[in-house]
């Protein structure tokens, strides 16, 4: 290897007595002198390094200094080295001007002038180490250039991850639907975009509804938020409803120009504005996809033509929307086993108190049949509303175990005729225990003809509806 800042300078002949002269003369330039006795020799060494220029005597055995230099200009790493031949024969012109025609630079007679010989190899020298220099300063320009963009593809990888990772803390920090969703928008905004909207489209008990966000740059506040029933755009309208029903992202780079599709209530050359009288400049509508159905899409929108959405924020966008959409599905699964557990709650208290009416009943015929020996109308009234009240636990006790009605707040009713005389007698016999033990009297007033409702008998208590 050369040592830095010296350049290789290639001396080609076959006495050794000149290899000498030209070494002493080159002494001052202070570089690196090689030395080949043969044209063979000489294809070695041009192999092995570069060379600033190459001293070349035309006239030797084998390979001469013609033949050589045709072989050096043939490889391509080396076409380009000067080349000076050295000739005793200077008359030749045959010779020189083929020696010309193979790139040589110059050509000095033999035996040779030292001052002129160093000054020519000085200006080759001198291109040289220029040429290397600047060779050295593009390079390191280039992995100067190299490093500040791998830096900053870290950086923004680095960010990508810290946003991620942010992200997802903060979807997963509450399973109420609302919360989440404007902890999306806050995410969006405006770390993704300068502006966004959230549409549901109204299923499994969320509204349909459109969500909007725009950054505080706009306006004196940090976020600005606004709930409309639908955006005002009508491609972009259509657009969201294509997104939902396919499930696949569409972008739009440059919106500023007309848009392909109109909708109704905008024409094709309608520019979306969030907020009123701030137009888009790019925008990307992507899905909220979870468990294979589509909860809603968000669009992200640009203000500043100096933003746009690139291929590296679709995808960090992506990823969120990914993971706003698990949140969102979560908090919409907490709802509906919160709502079932509370109508199940519900359905038990209702229940169980309803279970304790017949009790007392039957709790008075049982004492009525251990104290009443031998009264037989006594004992067929007791035997009566034990029966009753037996076949009413039995029918709420049916309720009880049907796990799916009550999931689902549903109580079957079996409607039919019932004599109001007949619910006030089921009535008094549920409170009589408490009548007899306060000793207090009960007086019954029910009317002459039959007076019938429709509802159902035995939960009659829970609901029955007049007909």
């Amino acid at each position: 290897m050369s040592e830095p800042g010296k350049a290789n300078i290639l001396v080609v002949d076959d006495r050794p007595d000149k290899h000498v002269v030209f070494r002493a003369i080159l002494e001052e330039l202070d570089q690196n002198v090689y030395s080949a006795t043969s044209g063979e020799e000489a294809l070695r060494q041009v192999l092995q390094r570069d060379f600033a220029v190459i001293l070349l005597d035309i006239n030797m055995p084998g390979l001469d200094g013609l033949e050589t230099a045709a072989l050096i200009r043939s490889r391509t790493k080396s076409a380009h080295i000067p080349i000076i031949f050295i000739t005793a024969d200077y008359t030749d012109e045959v010779r020189i001007s083929k020696g010309y025609s193979l790139g040589a630079v110059d050509y000095l007679s033999s035996p040779v002038v030292p001052g002129i010989l160093r000054s020519k190899v000085r200006v080759f020298v001198d291109l040289y180490l220029f040429a290397e220099q600047a060779k050295r300063r593009a390079e390191e320009h280039l992995a100067l250039a190299e490093e500040r963009a791998a830096r900053s593809v870290a950086e923004r990888a680095n960010a990508r991850f810290a946003f991620l990772a942010q992200a997802s803390a903060a979807l997963s920090r509450s399973l109420e639907f609302d919360a989440t969703a404007r902890e999306l928008l806050r995410l969006a905004v405006p770390f993704l975009a300068d502006a966004a909207a959230l549409t549901f489209p109204g299923e499994e008990g969320i509204d349909a509804r459109t969500e909007l966000a725009w950054s505080g740059a706009l306006t004196a506040e940090t976020l600005c938020s606004e709930s409309v029933p639908a955006v005002d755009c009508g491609w972009w309208r259509d657009a969201i409803a294509r997104v939902l029903g396919s499930g696949v992202c569409e972008s739009f780079p440059d919106i500023a120009g007309p848009q392909p599709t109109g909708g109704r209530g905008g024409g094709p050359n309608t520019q979306p504005e969030i907020p009123r009288g701030s137009p888009l400049h790019s925008l990307v509508i992507i899905p909220l996809l979870a468990r294979g159905r589509t909860i809603g899409v968000i669009s992200l929108g640009t203000t500043s033509a100096g933003r746009a959405i690139d291929a590296d924020l679709v995808a960090v966008a992506s990823d969120v929307a990914s993971r706003a959409a698990i949140a969102l599905d979560n908090a919409l699964l907490y709802r509906k086993i919160h709502g079932q557990d509370r109508r199940k709650n519900e359905f038990l208290a209702m229940l169980s108190h309803e279970l304790r009416n017949p009790l007392a009943p039957i709790t008075n015929a049982v004492h009525v049949l251990q104290t009443n020996g031998s009264d037989a109308k006594r004992h067929d009234w007791a035997r009566e509303v034990i029966g009753r009240q037996v076949k009413q636990l039995s029918r709420l006790v049916d309720d009880l175990l049907d796990v799916s009605r009550i999931t689902q707040n549903r109580i079957e009713l079996k409607i039919e005729a019932v004599d109001v005389a007949e619910v006030v007698a089921v009535a008094v016999e549920t409170v009589r225990p408490l009548i007899d033990a306060q000793e207090h009297a009960l007086s019954v007033l029910l009317p002459e003809q039959p007076m019938r409702v429709r509802g159902d008998f035995a939960a009659w208590r829970r609901c029955w509806r007049i007909s």
